[in-house]
């Protein structure tokens, strides 16, 4: 079977199976631009609209069930309505949604992020798009330095500085090892591109030109310490402690974005992983177990502005995710919990590896611990450079075949990844693995 009549064949199964999908689809897009209310992606031949989730699954508007390792791209490494976390919300309901003043609650959960982070203060905001925007204004204003270094390929939200080079066509992107910047859709000013300095990720040669050129200019340096939107990239050995080596000669702000890396690989994410102290550390997704929250905090003499710059928000700190963040915390992620997800995680990868080389698959597995993905490339990926070489198509076809087998292998792209929760059993991860062996002779 060639490749376009099994794309073809699993389409239509995926048709048939989903048409009530298709049909709040058609109705959506009317109204939603690409049909989609503000989150999910769109990809052909349309979305599939869910119902409900429980435990590791996830039950579409058809009524097919699927075990789910998109999980929310991530946020909930509990799982889907876990017991403790839907009795502690419930509860909170019973006392109201926003107060409009401060509450105990709050303490409580920063002293559980205090304990996993080295961070003086915290500031807690809605997303992760804030926390990585409070941690920039907070290095700009602390250094009082105008211009940013961030890698080429990652995203880090949408503010506008940071909203560039996320996705650049090859062709405009420069050499590999010194890209432009490029921003990433219309909008943004020349002046905030100008301030965005671009590096490709596992080059530190590369940081050392661009602080060595811009001397006296640089306020940060942001960076997933694990880069986890183009796949699963580890850090190549040393290539962070060399960063926090040149920040600190520099007087330059090492910011950790932890939004997708956070209490994932470890109960203090990549930066107890990896045993490197950033000054800033952005948090959001697993924190808050499903419910909007995010966090920035660091070193106190940085995190001191934040009140002077008035960087505030109304639903900040919300009880409701306040109450979901500290019993995500203290009662669910618990450290017998992280040796459980990170056996089947490495079961998973390893999984992989075997039925890939068993069909000499054109594919790499790259993962730690509870994340991991499916990369359909020949070559070692270690930056966006070589993440751009992976097949966009077979990707497309492996995803729509595993859930017309009842898995969500991944969320959907190439640039994305699985995540294994607390809620997630043996049995989930073995009918993963034969769910891809049907699919894989096909690829």
């Amino acid at each position: 079977m060639t490749g376009e009549s099994y794309l073809s064949k699993i389409t239509e199964q995926y048709n048939q199976r989903t048409k009530q999908s298709k049909k709040l689809f058609t109705e959506a897009i009317e109204l939603l631009p690409g049909g989609i209310g503000g989150s999910a992606p769109t990809y052909k031949p349309y979305p599939m609209f869910v119902n409900k989730g429980e435990g590791s699954k996830l039950w579409d508007v058809d009524g097919n069930e699927y075990i789910d390792f998109n999980l929310c791209w991530g946020v909930l490494l509990v799982g889907h309505k876990h017991p403790i976390l839907m009795k502690g919300l419930q509860e909170q309901l019973d006392y109201g949604t926003m107060p409009g003043f401060p509450y105990e609650e709050i303490i409580d959960a920063a002293k559980a992020l205090a304990r996993r982070f080295p961070m003086d203060k915290i500031r807690f905001v809605n997303s992760g798009s804030e926390a990585t925007l409070y941690a920039i204004r907070l290095a700009r204003r602390y250094t009082g330095k105008d211009k940013i270094i961030k890698i080429e390929g990652a995203y880090h939200g949408i503010s506008d500085s940071l909203h560039i080079s996320k996705r650049p066509a090859i062709d405009k992107a420069g050499p590999p090892d010194r890209p432009n910047s490029i921003p990433y859709g219309g909008g943004i000013t020349k002046a905030t591109v100008k301030d965005t300095l671009v590096a490709p990720f596992n080059n530190i040669d590369a940081i050392k030109q661009l602080v060595k050129e811009n001397s006296g200019q640089i306020a940060a340096i942001i960076v997933e310490p694990m880069m986890m939107n183009a796949g699963v990239i580890p850090p190549q050995e040393g290539y962070l402690h060399a960063l926090r080596e040149i920040t600190e000669e520099s007087n330059i702000v090492l910011i950790f974005d932890e939004v997708k890396t956070g209490v994932k690989m470890a109960p203090g994410g990549a930066t107890e992983y990896y045993g490197v102290k950033p000054d800033l550390i952005s948090l959001a997704k697993a924190i808050g177990g499903g419910l909007p929250i995010g966090a920035c905090g660091g070193k106190e003499e940085i995190m001191a502005g934040i009140g002077k710059e008035g960087l505030f928000g109304t639903f900040s700190a919300n009880p409701l995710s306040i109450r979901a963040c500290k019993i995500t915390l203290t009662e669910i992620l618990t450290n017998d919990q992280y040796d459980k997800i990170a056996q089947m995680g490495k079961n998973l990868l390893s999984g992989y590896q075997d039925i890939i080389e068993d069909h000499k698959l054109p594919a790499i597995v790259q993962g730690i611990n509870a994340v991991g993905g499916i990369l359909f490339t020949k070559e070692p990926v270690i930056n966006y450079r070589t993440w751009t070489k992976v097949d966009q198509e077979k990707t497309h076809a492996y995803w729509i075949a595993m859930a017309n087998n009842g898995i969500i292998s991944m969320a959907y792209g190439a640039e994305e990844e699985w995540l294994i929760s607390v809620q997630h059993s043996k049995e989930d991860i073995q009918q993963h693995l034969e769910a891809f062996k049907k699919v894989a002779p096909n690829l």
